[in-house]
Order: C-alpha cells, then sequence, then structure tokens
C-alpha cells in the first residue's frame, strides 16, 4: 500500500494540534477547574470593602464620562462647552454603561449628597443616565483647552480648588465629579479609561487619599446579590 505524503503530514499535524490540546487542558489554571485563586479573592474582598465605604458615605466618586463616539468630531474650544453639536459625545455604549452604572449604584444602595459636571455635554450626559437630573455644572472641571490659556496646568489647579472647598462637606455623604481624563491623570495619578471612577477620601488640609477604583459594571454582580435578597 502506497501512503501519500500528503495525507501523512495531514495526520501529523492533526497529532500535534491534538496533544497540544491535552497539555493546555492538563494546565488549565485552577481558577479554570472551580477553585479561585487567591487574586481573585483578594479583587472580590476589595471589591466589597469599597462598596461598603461608599454605603457610609464621605467619599468623592472622580469620574471620567462615559465612552464616546469612534470615530468623533474634534472638540472646539471657541464654542460654548454646552454646544454639543461642537464635541465629542457619548456613543450608544457608553449611554448604556451609564445608565447600567446608575442601576448598580442604586441597587447597591450608594447615594450621593451632590452630583457636578463638567459642563461639557458628554460629561453633563454621564452625570443625567448615572445619577438622574439633579446635578450640578462646574467650569472648574471643564476639558482643558490644548491651546488656549486653560491649559492642563491651568486644569488641575481648578480641580484642586474645588477638591478643596468640598472637603467641609464630606460629612455629608459621597460627592459625584464628572471630568475629564487628563486633569483627572494629573490630579490622581491614574489614566482612567472612559466611565471609570476612582474613589478619593479627603481630609481636611485639602488633600486626599486614593480608596479606590472601578467600572461601573464591576459592581453588577454585587448589585445582582443584593436585589436577589431583597
Amino acid at each position: 500500500m502506497t501512503c501519500n505524503p500528503f495525507t501523512m503530514l495531514h495526520r501529523a499535524g492533526a497529532f500535534i494540534a491534538l496533544l497540544g490540546t491535552i497539555i493546555a487542558i492538563s494546565t488549565v489554571p485552577a481558577l479554570a477547574q472551580g477553585a479561585p485563586t487567591q487574586a481573585l479573592i483578594d479583587q472580590l474582598n476589595a471589591r466589597g470593602e469599597l462598596i461598603e465605604k461608599l454605603q457610609a458615605g464621605g467619599y468623592v466618586m472622580l469620574i471620567r464620562h462615559e465612552r464616546t463616539e469612534v470615530p468623533s468630531r474634534a472638540d472646539d474650544y471657541a464654542q460654548a462647552p454646552g454646544e454639543c453639536r461642537a464635541q465629542r459625545n457619548l456613543s450608544v455604549a457608553g449611554i448604556a454603561s451609564a445608565q447600567e452604572t446608575g442601576v448598580n449604584l442604586r441597587a447597591l444602595g450608594i447615594e450621593t449628597a451632590r452630583v457636578i459636571s463638567s459642563p461639557m455635554c458628554r460629561s453633563t450626559e454621564t452625570a443625567r443616565f448615572v445619577f438622574g437630573v439633579g446635578y450640578e455644572t462646574d467650569l472648574r472641571l471643564l476639558h482643558h483647552d490644548p491651546r488656549g490659556e486653560r491649559n492642563l496646568d491651568v486644569a488641575t489647579a481648578e480641580m484642586l480648588d474645588l477638591l478643596s472647598e468640598l472637603a467641609p462637606e464630606m460629612d455629608n455623604g459621597n460627592i459625584a465629579l464628572i471630568s475629564h481624563g487628563g486633569t483627572i491623570f494629573r490630579v490622581t495619578g491614574l489614566l482612567l479609561s472612559e466611565g471609570e471612577t476612582v474613589v478619593l477620601r479627603l481630609d481636611e488640609n485639602g488633600g486626599f487619599t486614593v480608596e479606590g477604583h472601578f467600572m461601573g459594571g464591576d459592581f453588577g454582580r454585587n448589585a445582582r446579590m443584593a436585589i436577589d435578597a431583597g
């Protein structure tokens, strides 16, 4: 009987692929086999502790606006900050994610005493879809103008000024601030994704400590458990 060399190569390739699958299965991490890793346990515990802190109140939730359109128009800083047609706006996914964040926060009993937003549309829309209509705007949370006088240094100083101003109010509950990635990075050292929140604990001297950060969807599991238990 003659053997086609191409058939032999095909069978050899199939055998090697099967062997690779067997090896991969034998080395699946413990997490995939049902045993949580210590890293996952630590992550879940940290998330639960952050939720408990926010439920108790007294923190700033500094939020980068939700996800925006791709592709999108460039921001025209010569226009008023509320002129939505002259700037980058939320995408459909960003709107849905903001609504999901709001549902999760409410299900977990995380309340806010004040919601203050940058007046740019992608920030005010984030505020509205997460928290409802009862929000304020403050120019100190506005996106910096890369070519104007209100550069990143000025915007950073203004956000720090606002945080210092808010420090005496923290006994009244959580305060949510919705702003922009560049300024948040300069203030906290964290490069947040769109829709991500960093939680700050303000002190009486105007400083702060970072307590953690989260995406709205990170609380989904906890929110479902709260709803099922309620």
